[in-house]
């Protein structure tokens, strides 16, 4: 039996993982070469290393997303190594961690392929709450205004109503009331959090009447290319919707960004707008979002 322990990553393990991570998959590059250096040197986040004999085999990052909150991603285990438990290894110290630092909840995507993840979602009996698929589309030039409706950059004074907006239940999009945070980590949109992103210019809304009647997020993603505008929420009246989508392509054009993406909840109506609004699905499958409690696990 091997003896594997488990530290957090130093700068000259960085080769080594690299190396195993270019077999991730059979069909498909891995991206932990375009993060690493990124996500080596970021305070929030933590990178744990599996070792054998001192040599790296497997990896696992949590990022904490708020004081409360903790983002799972990039497990990896060398080939030569899988099958022998160093998952879950991974996972245990990950979990003390947390709990040791009153960490509340974790999250993580899996997508809907990744029949092993999946197998091990359900072992763990994590829940999915909610399914996503990405989207993408190009930016317009022009967009035909309707007479009653204003896009606007929403500011402080917009807060109030925004927020109503935001926890009302009679809109559509984003039921979960999640934000997809820049480098595709799902995160709560708290009070405080919505605040901070109007204050730094990042949400726009649809206004009918001066009635604030839709809205959305700006976001990032980490391994993409900048030249995409990300949305990372979107929420609306029936109406509101589809015109929404317009002025968010026409704002990616007049940011001179040559996409614009974002993952969105499988919700009908919206997928049905995103269709007529020419989006298309950038993946064939979707993302499962899992959430669990790491105080009781």
């Amino acid at each position: 039996m091997i003896e594997v322990q488990v530290r957090l990553a130093r700068a000259e393990d960085r080769e080594a993982v690299l190396a195993f991570c270019q077999h991730t998959w059979e069909n498909q590059s891995d991206y932990i070469h375009l993060v690493w250096d990124k996500w080596f040197v970021e305070p929030e986040g933590r990178i744990f290393v599996a070792v054998v004999n001192d040599v790296p085999v497997g990896i696992e990052r949590v990022f904490m997303v708020s004081d409360s909150e903790a983002w799972w991603e990039g497990l990896r285990v060398d080939r030569a190594y899988r099958g022998l438990g160093i998952a879950r290894i991974l996972e245990s110290q990950i979990q003390q961690f947390l709990w040791e630092n009153n960490v509340k909840i974790s999250r993580c995507i899996v997508r809907s392929e990744d029949k092993v993840m999946l197998g091990m979602m359900a072992r763990r009996n994590r829940s999915v709450i909610g399914d996503y698929i990405p989207h993408r589309s190009i930016p317009i030039s022009t967009v035909e205004s309707s007479s009653d409706s204003v896009f606007t950059q929403l500011n402080n004074q917009d807060f109030t109503f925004a927020w109503e907006l935001v926890k009302s239940p009679d809109f559509y999009g984003e039921n979960n009331c999640f934000y997809v945070s820049p480098g595709a980590k799902w995160q709560e949109l708290k009070i405080e959090l919505f605040k901070n992103l109007i204050e730094r210019g990042l949400v726009w809304g649809i206004k009918q009447s001066d009635r604030l009647v839709g809205l959305a997020i700006e976001s990032s993603l980490e391994n993409k290319s900048p030249e995409t505008f990300w949305i990372g929420y979107v929420r609306g009246t029936k109406e509101s919707l589809p015109i929404l989508l317009l002025e968010l392509r026409h704002l990616a054009f007049q940011k001179k960004y040559s996409s614009i993406g974002g993952f969105f909840t499988t919700c009908d109506l919206l997928l049905n707008y995103l269709e007529k609004g020419e989006f298309w699905k950038s993946y064939t499958g979707f993302f499962s979002l899992f959430q669990w409690d790491n105080l009781s696990s």
